[in-house]
Formats: C-alpha cells, structure tokens, sequence
C-alpha cells in the first residue's frame, strides 16, 4: 500500500492500514537487513517511522485515542534509528564542506578528520547491532504494529481532513515566522519538524486533490534545505565527539567556521522558499484545499482522468504554488489576491 489516500470517505480506517503497512516494512528492513544493507534499511525505516508519526498526529488531532506506550515506543524507535542514521549524513555534510573550501584545510587534514568520523559511524552501528539496538527498535515497531489494529478513532470525512491539514500548515507559518525572527538553529530546527508533518499530511491527501503534487515537491525540497542546514550544525559537535581526534581542536575549529559560512545561504533560500510556501493565510490555504478536492471529485465523477498532478513530477499547478519568477507577479500579496483555484499549465 502507497503512502497515499485513495478514497473519500472511511477515512480513518485506510489511515490505520497505511499505519500497519508502513510499520511492517519498516521491521521486515531491519530484521532481513545485515552488514553495509543494515545502513540502507535504517534510513528507509526512519522515514517509514517519520510518516507513521505525522498520521498518527493526524489521527490525535481528529479526536483518536491512541495508547501512551504506542506513542512512547514510536519515539524511542525514532530515537534510536536516527542515532544510527545521522552518522552517516554528518559524513555526507563534511563531504560537501571539503568541496566548497578544498583550499582551507591540507588534503591530508581533511582525509584525518573524515577518517575520524568513519571510524565513530563503524563503532556506532557495531554496538548498535552487538547490543541489540536495531533488534530492540524493530520489536518495538512490531509491537506498535500489532498493537494500531485496535486504535479507536471517529470517522474522518474529507471537511475534517482539510482542517487537520490547515492547521499543520498554520503551526508551521508560525513555525517559520519564529524561526525568522530569532535567526537560531533550534527554532529552525522545529520548523523542519513541523514542515515535515505538513508534507507527509499533504502527500496523504494528493490522489484526491488537482494541482497540490508541485506544492509538495517545494514542500520537500525547502525540508530538504532545513536538514542540510541541521547537519552543518550537528558537525562541529559530531567531530568533537570523536575520540581519534582530540588533538585536533584548532582544524575542527576551523571546519566550524566554514560549516558556520556555508550555512548562512542556506537559511537565506530556505526563509525565501519559506515565504512563498506559505504566502497564504491558514483560511486562503484551507479555501484552495476545498477548491481542489471539489475540482478532482467532479472530474472522478465525470469519469475523467485525473490530471498530472495527482502523480509524482506533475506539471499542474496553481500559479501560486510556483516560484516568482515563474509567476506573472512578483508581489506576494498580488499573487494572493488571485484566485489559488488550481489550473494546468502546459508541459514544458
């Protein structure tokens, strides 16, 4: 089963499906995966438990009952796979900082300082393994997967799904607005929390919505900026961390300044994104919602095809939903004043 609704009504019994589904991926990866697959099958786990997290807030915020111990074993997996996982991308980070700046540091530092951090990512995902983390985490995931047959929720019709996803896109303006304001990694961080919750809530909704797939694929990509920018900040921490590298304080130092430069375009683009995403007030984005799913469900009950956009790399879109510059104004507020009715656009 696709991480996507497909019907219009007993909303909340395919929720717990995809619930069921996800988790059940997630522990087939991690119980069959071993060796240099274990790190592949960690990540796809992780996202797999991101989205089951985003559903289940979606079911709490509906007015479901789901078990405390079910939410505590969901947290403590995400925990532990994201232990194993963010040693990787900290890698894939001091990668892309030796190629922005390969004159800063000597080639040898640099290859120093990498093997340091290759060395601690083997020690993590060994004791991982020896100590029965990866085993621990899928045994909770089972459980929780077992356990979500018997959540109890009231029915979700498509008017309550809207508001849940109106509401995710309000508390992530917000998100973004502090995050703006106070110009610190932590509240750019919980923004990335909160934008993710929109996204995976939204690519739920995309088979029943026209003209939603190209705000997605911005949502992720301005996600995507965010988690770059996480990782620039965890590195100075990670490098310290390592053990084969205490004498080497002045050149971590030195990676610290220039993950601090290459972070400062990285915020710019990601506020940019921001603010063209969510040019809307919750109640414009709420109306589009509405102005799309009535605009699928007439097409459904005409039997015609749905459009492009309801598949991944759609070409339909609103205008609104497009960067500036593909826009026929560059005025935030002109671009609102226009009807976010959704409209095609031609292939390009």
């Amino acid at each position: 089963m696709s991480f996507e609704l497909h019907q219009r009504t007993h909303i909340d019994d395919e929720l717990t499906k995809i619930v069921r589904q996800q988790l059940r991926n997630s522990t087939h990866a991690l119980t069959t995966s071993a060796g240099n697959q274990l790190l592949s099958a960690v990540h796809e786990s992780r996202k797999s438990v991101k989205k089951v997290r985003a559903v289940a807030a979606l079911l709490e915020h509906a007015g479901a009952k789901l078990p405390r111990k079910d939410r505590r074993r969901l947290k403590s997996a995400a925990r532990a796979l994201s232990r194993v996982r963010d040693s990787t991308a900290i890698i894939d980070t001091f990668d892309r900082v030796r190629r922005r700046y390969p004159g800063q540091l000597p080639e040898h530092t640099y290859e120093i300082l990498r093997r340091g951090l290759v060395a601690a990512r083997d020690r993590r995902q060994a004791r991982a393994q020896s100590d029965g983390v990866v085993a621990e985490t899928a045994e909770r995931l089972e459980k929780t997967r077992k356990s979500a047959k018997e959540w109890t929720s009231p029915s979700i019709k498509w008017p309550d799904m809207i508001a849940i996803v109106t509401d995710s896109y309000r508390r992530s303006r917000n998100a973004m607005k502090r995050a703006r304001l106070t110009r610190q990694s932590a509240t750019l961080h919980r923004w990335r929390k909160e934008l993710k919750i929109l996204y995976y809530q939204l690519r739920l909704a995309r088979p029943l919505t026209t003209g939603v797939a190209p705000f997605i694929a911005e949502l992720n990509r301005l996600e995507t900026a965010l988690g770059n920018h996480h990782n620039l900040v965890v590195l100075g921490a990670t490098l310290r961390g390592c053990r084969d590298l205490r004498s080497m304080r002045a050149e971590m130092r030195q990676i610290d300044r220039l993950a601090g430069r290459m972070r400062q375009p990285l915020r710019r683009r990601a506020f940019a994104r921001g603010r063209r995403l969510h040019v809307r007030k919750p109640e414009a984005f709420a109306h589009w919602l509405r102005a799309s799913f009535k605009q699928t469900r007439l097409q459904q009950d005409r039997g015609v095809r749905p459009p492009l956009s309801t598949a991944r790399g759609s070409v339909a879109t609103s205008r609104c939903d497009l960067p500036r510059s593909r826009r026929g104004s560059s005025s935030p507020r002109a671009c609102q004043a226009r009807t976010c009715h959704p409209r095609s656009l031609p292939a390009r």
